[in-house]
C-alpha cells in the first residue's frame, strides 16, 4: 500500500462512527492549542473538524505524509520533525495527540518534549500498541515460516520487554528503526519522569488508549 493510500485508508477509518477500529480523543472547549504528534497526513486533526479558534499543529518525520496533509486539509499547519526534538518553546500546547507514534520512537526522550511543550494542566492522548499485540504478530509469523517476520517480532518483543524493565529502547539491528510494545506499568512509571500524572490506561480492541496530565 502506498504512503497516499495508508493514509487516506486511515482518515476513512477516522471518519467512520461505525468502524471498531475508530479511537479518537475527546477535543475540549479547553483544548485550545492542539499538536499531533505523528501526525501523518493529519487524519486525526481532520476527522475531528476543529471550531476555527483551535490552532492545531501536526508533527511528523515523513514529508510526504504532510504534502498529502497540506492537500487534505490546506488550513492545518504541518512541521517536519522528531517526537525527540520538537521545534516548540516549553508549555506551548494544551493537549498533545500521540497516535500510534510512542512503539516506534525512544520513548523516555519523546516523553521529556512532550511533557517540555504541555503547559501545566495540559492532556496527553496516546495510543499505544500492547504486548498482545506481538504476540499475535509472532505467532502468526511462525506459522507463516516467515524468518523475516519472526526476527522482527522477536526484537519488538524483546524491545517492550526492556522498555517494561528499565524505560529504555534500542533501535533494530536490521533497520536502525525503533519499535517496540509499552506496558502500563512502564508507561507510568516514564510519565511520572516526564512530569506528568493522573495516568488513565485503556485497553481497547486494537490499542491501548492513554491519557496523563502535566503537573
Amino acid at each position: 500500500m502506498s504512503t497516499r493510500a495508508y493514509h487516506l485508508h486511515e482518515l476513512e477509518i477516522a471518519r467512520s462512527l461505525d468502524d471498531s477500529r475508530r479511537v479518537m480523543p475527546q477535543i475540549g472547549p479547553q483544548h485550545r492549542r492542539v499538536l499531533d504528534l505523528g501526525c501523518g497526513a493529519g487524519q486525526t486533526l481532520i476527522a475531528s473538524d476543529l471550531p476555527a479558534e483551535v490552532s492545531a499543529v501536526g508533527v511528523d518525520v515523513d514529508f510526504d505524509a504532510m504534502l498529502l496533509g497540506q492537500e487534505l486539509a490546506a488550513p492545518l499547519a504541518f512541521v517536519n520533525g522528531a517526537a525527540e526534538g520538537l521545534p516548540f518553546a516549553a508549555g506551548t500546547f494544551d493537549l498533545v495527540i500521540a497516535r500510534v507514534v510512542l512503539p516506534f520512537v525512544p520513548i523516555r526522550p519523546a516523553l521529556a518534549e512532550i511533557g517540555r511543550v504541555l503547559q501545566p494542566g495540559g492532556e496527553l492522548w496516546a495510543l499505544l500498541h500492547p504486548p498482545r499485540r506481538t504476540w499475535r504478530s509472532l505467532r502468526s509469523a511462525t506459522r507463516a515460516r516467515d524468518t523475516r517476520q519472526m526476527l522482527h517480532q522477536s526484537y519488538v518483543l524483546a524491545n517492550g520487554t526492556l522498555f517494561h524493565l528499565s524505560g529504555a529502547v534500542i533501535p533494530s539491528p536490521a533497520s536502525g528503526r525503533y519499535e517496540s510494545f509499552q506496558t502500563a506499568h512502564g508507561m507510568i512509571r516514564e510519565l511520572q519522569r516526564a512530569g506528568l500524572s493522573n495516568v488513565i490506561v485503556q485497553r481497547a480492541r486494537h490499542h491501548t488508549v492513554l491519557t496523563a496530565v502535566k503537573r
